[in-house]
């Protein structure tokens, strides 16, 4: 220990030299006065280092609270926008099927009622609005579950309306609604006397009297079932457009739509004649419905 005191007592001279004429400056201090100097130094960078490393950490997460509040308010506002959206669907979805009178598979099992969000619902959006509380995770994962599933059942909704208008739209490219052919009606739909054989008959067509090979169309899109010579019918084409209706072209002079082909509305199918059992050109013209033959004046249109 007395040596120890004896180095600390020594004296060290500190000469600082000017780049000048001015003359050095001595300085004299013991060794133990350098070493508290020393400390204090060591002391001081030290703490000024922690000092600085903490205003670094605290800069770091202000910056990234910052990023999770702007992170937070975007998902709130996007978790809003989306069911305000969701709602908004819904409500456009109701109204297309009251316009098409079409009632969903629960609408028609359950009794009638009234619709809105629920409380849960309200607490949830009033929270998500509020600026002074945040969401939690599983609050956020069951509000995305909950979007998620009347998303789908809302686009289930609109996939059977969708559905429904295909279905429409495609029951009325097979419902005929044309003129076959031009030409003015002489024999009607119904009880008649037989032109040639003078029977009581009940005529299951019209007769369209026209010019010798004017044209006819197909009176709705379908496929030909049936093209050919036809026994009394002379030349005659029957045409299936699905959703049970049918069509038959009869006393043809020119066949054009062949078996198996795919016709549309308004395209020509054959000439018209006077094949077959007939008093001059003209074309016999049936409409059937599920199996049966219905007057195909009704599905006429104005030439």
């Amino acid at each position: 220990m007395s040596n120890i005191f004896k180095i600390f007592k020594k004296r060290i001279t500190v000469i600082i030299v000017p780049h000048s004429t001015s003359h050095p400056i001595k300085s004299s201090m013991s060794s133990l006065l350098i070493l508290i100097l020393f400390l204090v130094w060591i002391s001081s960078f030290g703490w000024a280092v922690w000092i600085i490393g903490k205003k670094i950490n605290y800069d770091e997460a202000l910056r990234i609270n910052e990023t999770l509040k702007e992170k937070s308010d975007f998902l709130t506002k996007s978790i809003t926008k989306s069911r305000d959206y969701i709602e908004t669907v819904k409500e456009m979805e109701t109204d297309l099927r009251g316009l098409l009178n079409l009632k969903s598979e629960k609408a028609i099992i359950e009794s009638p009622g009234i619709g809105g969000p629920t409380t849960n619902d309200k607490d949830v959006v009033a929270k998500i609005l509020s600026t002074n509380s945040d969401l939690g995770n599983e609050e956020v994962k069951m509000n995305i579950r909950e979007m998620k599933r009347d998303s789908w059942m809302t686009t289930q909704g609109f996939r059977q309306v969708s559905n429904y208008i295909n279905n429409e739209r495609l029951r009325l490219l097979a419902t005929p609604c044309m003129w076959p052919t031009f030409g003015t009606i002489t024999s009607r739909f119904g009880w008649r006397i037989h032109p040639m054989s003078t029977n009581n008959e009940f005529h299951e067509a019209i007769d369209i009297a026209n010019c010798e090979e004017t044209p006819i169309r197909a009176t709705a899109d379908g496929k030909v079932v049936f093209s050919d010579w036809q026994g009394s019918y002379g030349r005659a084409i029957m045409i299936d457009h699905g959703h049970g209706f049918a069509t038959r072209y009869c006393h043809i002079s020119v066949l054009i739509a062949k078996v198996g082909e795919q016709v549309k509305r308004g395209q020509v199918i054959a000439l018209s004649g006077s094949t077959g059992s007939s008093t001059g050109p003209h074309l016999h013209y049936e409409v059937w419905n599920n199996g049966r033959p219905v007057n195909p004046v009704s599905y006429l249109t104005k030439k």
